[in-house]
This record gives structure tokens, C-alpha cells and sequence, in this order.
């Protein structure tokens, strides 16, 4: 028998409150989206527009993160520099739910690398050097 059975204490669950929000729906302006999470509400929108099929979630929890908050999650953390701790409470979640977000986040991003990442051939090479020399002086420069 427990202690709590012997003392014939009742047990009260905690109320849960969820605290996050979706900065997108908030009146923030370009410049401040742009100073907390390093991009404007377009390159966001566009963002989570190309990652939605891997982020969307297949539940109908209430508490399901949006696809929009995940991306804003992600480049929270990413932006600032911050630990995921101090991201977490700055944004109203729990460490372990921006860990899982950072995570499926980056893991969409690797997917399209090749869509946006592109290496600059041979020949493109050595102009790209002799331009960022002649320009800055910095040797052998490709991209």
C-alpha cells in the first residue's frame, strides 16, 4: 500500500496549459519576425509551404503543433543560437517538444538540399576565385 493510500490523500492531476502561439496570427511586424526568427512572414509562409506534406501532422489533437509553428520553432532555434531549453520557454513549449521539432524540421530540409543547393562547376570555379580575389582579396573562394 502506498504512502498516499495510507494517508487517504485523493490525487489531483495537474491542469495542463498549453502556452505556445503562432507568431504568424500576432501583429508582428516584418522587421520584428525578421529580428526573432531571421526571415519575413513571406519567406515563413513559403517555407512552411514546402515542408508541409513531411511537418503536418496526422492527428486531430487540438494541442497538434501547426506546420507554422514547427517552422517558427525551428528557426527560433536556429536564429538565436539559444539552447532548446531557452527557446522552449521563450515560445511556451516544453525542451522536448523543440528538440522533436528541430528534428523533423532539418530532416525535411536535408531532403530538398539538392533543390536548392547548388555547386558551381569547374570552369565556374575558377572564375568565382579570380573574381572574389581581384575583388577582396580573398584566395580561392568558390561560391
Amino acid at each position: 500500500m502506498s504512502a498516499i493510500d495510507m494517508l487517504h490523500l485523493s490525487r489531483v492531476r495537474k491542469e495542463k496549459h498549453y502556452r505556445g502561439f503562432n507568431p504568424l496570427n500576432k501583429d508582428f511586424s516584418d522587421e520584428e519576425l525578421g529580428q526573432r526568427y531571421r526571415f519575413g512572414r513571406e519567406s515563413i509562409e513559403f517555407i512552411a509551404n514546402e515542408l508541409r506534406a513531411e511537418l503536418e501532422s496526422n492527428t486531430r489533437k487540438r494541442t497538434a503543433l501547426s506546420v507554422e509553428e514547427q517552422v517558427m520553432i525551428a528557426l527560433r532555434f536556429y536564429g538565436s543560437g539559444s539552447q532548446l531549453q531557452v527557446v522552449g520557454d521563450t515560445m511556451g513549449y516544453d525542451k522536448s517538444t523543440v528538440s522533436r521539432v528541430v528534428r523533423d524540421f532539418t530532416d525535411a530540409l536535408v531532403v530538398r538540399k539538392d533543390q536548392y543547393i547548388k555547386w558551381p562547376t569547374e570552369s565556374q570555379k575558377n572564375i568565382n576565385k579570380r573574381a572574389f580575389y581581384e575583388k577582396a582579396g580573398f584566395p580561392n573562394v568558390i561560391g
